[in-house]
């Protein structure tokens, strides 16, 4: 189930939803390759150790792919690509290589993955966070706003 949080936020490029309250998800505990490894290999013959090393020899040869333009589709899972900008220049030949920002990997959900994610997802309320106070349910909050006022506009 996954868990959220109401909170206030500020909203810079529309006033008008300026100091509404949005859902923000709580942070859950990390699955490690391990465990990863060992819930994917249930009930199958592949043991958790051959999944191991699949996957770690899956992510050796991911950078040079990434590196060299390439995307990468991962089975059911999906696909990994390579993106970045740069600075921009007013002509052709002041550009340099130098100018390219930070490039990032990124993941691309396949059709299947995420409709299997939204068909096991439900949603939990994990609390209301206001300011720096945070209260268990919307009914503890309303009563603490009730009782002292609001902490914040």
């Amino acid at each position: 189930m996954a868990r959220y949080k109401l909170m206030r936020k500020k909203n810079r490029l529309n006033a008008e939803k300026d100091g509404k309250w949005y859902a923000e998800p709580t942070p859950s505990p990390v699955i490690e390759a391990r465990e990863l490894c060992r819930r994917a290999t249930r009930n199958t013959s592949l043991n958790e150790a051959e999944m191991r090393l699949a996957l770690d020899l899956l992510a050796s040869c991911l950078p040079s792919l990434l590196a060299d333009g390439r995307s990468v589709k991962v089975g059911g899972l999906g696909s990994l690509r390579l993106v970045y900008g740069s600075e921009g220049v007013e002509r052709p030949e002041e550009f340099d290589y130098r100018l390219i920002r930070k490039p990032r990997v990124v993941f691309r959900p396949s059709k299947e993955l995420t409709r299997a994610v939204e068909k096991e997802l439900s949603f939990e309320l994990a609390g209301v966070v206001e300011g720096d106070r945070q209260w268990p349910t919307v009914g503890e909050w309303r009563k603490a706003r009730e009782a002292n006022g609001p902490s914040t506009p």
